[in-house]
């Protein structure tokens, strides 16, 4: 008998068992073929041929399936295979690390435990949906869901549900995955766009503000002028007054009869003596005060000018002057501001608006330092000083405060990092000082600090254009 009349023979007999065994059992049935093989009278020559086929075809089979089993492994997403009534049947090794569970201990398990909603799963859901459309063109179903693991812990996940047709019977395949990384990075991503919005929210208040300040200075700078005037004026006015009662006084006898008294009566309901003391001190008092405005006025127009992608020289006496008038409001009711510039020092690179950030930064948590610490306005104090150190100019801003605790020194510089209340800090400002002062200008910042009696900050900026502590042309 011929190979191919051999195979005619037994193909019966091996479709059969297939139907029964399924695919399964492919390793058994080739066996069972081979002895049965063994067992039927033909010459040994035709046995022995398809006895090396039959055991070909089993070698590949085998092969195939471990290949199977590698490639299924290898999957990251979790691959469950569930029956009609959500016995989980099979499953790769990704399914039992996602889970944190025993591949023996998932095997014949309930599906539904993987879900939080047990009342009206997911799963149910995506079943109802996998049915409906069965008969249509789509054969799957998605969603993002919450997921439990076996020690109990929670988890994002996605999850794709696809009917599945499996010897004969209805199955369900689920590939799912944790999105747990995911939905951080989605997080992460809506946070940045907040702080991205805010920050052209406060570069449009900044352009704002450069306008509102033109617009003020120009009838401040009238009303200076103004005032200047009459207060000039009053003076002269005043001695000609002056000269003026010393004449009636002295010739009050030419005078008609009376009129001298009704001059005298007049000037008393006129109360002119309060008028003369204390027009002088109201003119020179609106002087000051207008002053004042100007000078808010001119550092809040410097402060929020836009500065360009390059460096240009500036003046860090200025830019601190300005920012103490600029944040008067912060500390004028908790601590005495004192300011000592060192006169000598040149103008150094630097990008103008990102240093007023810095120092702003600086002086207020300095003066909410100090209100924590609960001390009188008259006894809080915050100082500020230039130096020219190295070629380099030093700034150092200091307060009387709470001080910082050994426990939160080396984390002060991390993002979101606060111990103030929630609503009061966003844990961003000493971040992005360290990164404007390091990254942006070559320079350093630190600290030095005592529980109790306060903290100095320190901020080194090179005199040269240094781009991460190295010269920009090196």
């Amino acid at each position: 008998m011929s190979v191919l009349g051999w195979e005619n023979a037994v193909s019966k007999k091996e479709q059969d068992e297939k139907v029964l065994l399924g695919d399964q059992a492919a390793d058994t049935e080739g066996d069972e073929l081979l002895v049965a093989a063994r067992e039927i009278d033909v010459s040994d020559e035709v046995r022995e041929q398809y006895l090396a086929l039959m055991t070909e075809q089993q070698n590949r089979h085998r092969e195939t399936t471990e290949r199977l089993k590698t490639i299924l492994d290898s999957i990251v997403e979790g691959i469950l295979i569930v029956d009609n009534v959500g016995t989980i049947q099979d499953h790769n090794k990704s399914a039992s690390k996602i889970l944190h569970d025993t591949e023996d201990h998932l095997l014949g398990s309930n599906v539904d435990r993987m879900f939080i909603d047990r009342k009206s799963t997911s799963r149910n859901k995506l079943l109802n949906r996998c049915i409906n459309i069965r008969s249509g063109a789509l054969q799957y179903d998605y969603t993002e869901t919450m997921a439990r693991r076996l020690d109990g812990d929670s988890f994002p996940m996605e999850i794709t549900l696809s009917p599945a047709n499996f010897t004969g019977e209805m199955s369900y395949l689920y590939i799912f995955r944790d999105i747990t990384r995911r939905k951080e990075a989605e997080k992460a991503h809506e946070r940045l766009e907040g702080e991205l919005r805010e920050a052209l929210k406060l570069e449009a208040i900044g352009h704002l503000a450069g306008g509102i300040a033109h617009e003020i200075n120009t009838p401040s700078q009238y009303i200076r002028d103004n005032l200047k005037f009459l207060n000039d004026g009053y003076g002269a006015l005043s001695r000609i007054v002056g000269l003026a009662l010393h004449t009636l006084w002295t010739h009050k006898k030419a005078l008609p009869d009376g009129a001298f008294q009704q001059f005298v009566k007049q000037m008393r309901d006129s109360d002119v003596e309060f008028l003369l003391d204390e027009i002088p001190h109201a003119t020179q008092q609106s002087l000051d005060g207008i002053n004042q405005v100007a000078q808010i006025v001119l550092s809040m127009k410097e402060f929020s000018h836009p500065s360009g992608a390059e460096k240009t020289a500036t003046d860090i006496n200025r830019v601190l002057s300005n920012v103490a008038v600029i944040s008067r409001n912060e500390w004028k009711h908790c601590a005495n501001l004192i300011e000592e510039y060192d006169q000598e020092i040149p103008h150094i690179p630097c990008h103008v608006n990102e240093l007023n950030q810095v120092f702003l930064n600086l002086i207020v948590n300095a003066s909410q330092a100090i209100q924590s610490a609960g001390r009188p306005a008259e006894e809080g104090e915050i100082k500020i000083k230039t130096a020219f150190l190295d070629d380099s100019i030093l700034v150092s801003i200091s307060d009387n405060g709470t001080g910082i605790s050994k426990e939160n020194r080396s984390k002060v510089f991390n993002p979101f990092f606060t111990t103030k209340d929630v609503g009061k800090g966003t844990g961003q400002g000493l971040s992005i000082t360290h990164d404007i002062v390091q990254k942006r200008h070559g320079g350093r910042v630190w600290f030095e600090t005592e529980e109790g009696k306060g903290t100095t900050f320190f901020v080194l900026l090179p005199g040269e254009d240094r781009v991460g502590g190295e010269d920009k042309a090196s």
